[in-house]
């Protein structure tokens, strides 16, 4: 990954450029450091953060109150945990998003699919305005190692708005279940106990195949001709209203509608080859 560490950010902003740099680095503005950290994301993601993302990430390192003119030190950014009580620092998160983005996120990234660097009070003040259905994918704020999650928006009898997220997807998952797959299969358990997808629009209005059927798997590999021996299968994600743990199920894509699972417990249905 090619990341750069913060005293190496710090060092190309300082006005004193020497040996004792590395033994003391000096504090930077927020001003200074919000440049190279969206001058960081475009050189390694060909896209940089805008006003809002950065906005977020400031709070996120000098609180509500951050301005242009606050500084950041290097034990601040690289060493104390951001916001206190955390358990890892700021750089760790930060490295980690970015480091998630490269691996498994860079297309959507780059499609400016994925807002990314958005607070949960933001997220919802921007869904409580929308149509039910719509959602957005936001960085976790509390995974250490980069991951994302995604917060969608439906109305009850009241018309008041009610919010769900998935517990966040890493590297682990995605190593198995590209984005855009999980988003087109993802099913909830509704209340009844009848599966179905939430998502429906990308915040703020695009109809979800729309933002990601160029990336889902059958459209990449194409259609096969050839006779198949085999039926095909597939990985979904499940929720329940009763338990945020996401788990995964394999569906036999021949099958008629997916099978019944406890909503309490994980379940891989057995498929016949």
């Amino acid at each position: 990954m090619q990341s750069h560490p913060i005293n190496l950010c710090l060092f190309s902003l300082s006005s004193s450029q020497n040996q004792l740099f590395f033994s003391n680095p000096p504090a930077a503005t927020w001003a200074k450091l919000s440049e190279v950290l969206s001058w960081q994301f475009s050189d390694a993601t060909k896209r940089g953060l805008d006003m809002d993302q950065l906005k977020m990430i400031g709070e996120k390192l000098c609180g509500p109150k951050v301005t242009p003119q606050s500084t950041i030190t290097w034990t601040q950014f690289c060493k104390e945990t951001s916001p206190p009580g955390d358990t890892f620092s700021f750089w760790t998160w930060l490295d980690g998003i970015l480091g998630l983005i490269q691996e498994h996120l860079l297309e959507l990234w780059q499609k400016n699919l994925i807002m990314g660097f958005v607070s949960r009070k933001r997220e919802r003040h921007l869904l409580k305005k929308k149509r039910a259905g719509t959602f957005l994918l936001r960085f976790s704020e509390t995974t250490r190692d980069g991951g994302i999650t995604c917060t969608w928006v439906e109305y009850n009898n009241n018309g008041s708005p009610e919010f769900h997220s998935v517990v966040p997807y890493t590297r682990t998952e995605l190593k198995f279940l590209p984005l855009p797959d999980i988003i087109r299969d993802y099913q909830f358990y509704a209340i009844e106990n009848m599966p179905e997808n939430p998502l429906h629009f990308l915040y703020p209005d695009t109809p979800r195949n729309e933002a990601f059927g160029p990336y889902y798997s059958e459209h990449r590999e194409g259609e096969m001709t050839e006779q198949k021996k085999y039926l095909n299968r597939r990985l979904i994600r499940v929720s329940s209203r009763h338990q945020d743990e996401p788990r995964v199920l394999e569906l036999n894509s021949g099958a008629s509608r997916i099978p019944e699972v406890n909503p309490e417990a994980p379940c891989i249905p057995e498929v016949n080859p």
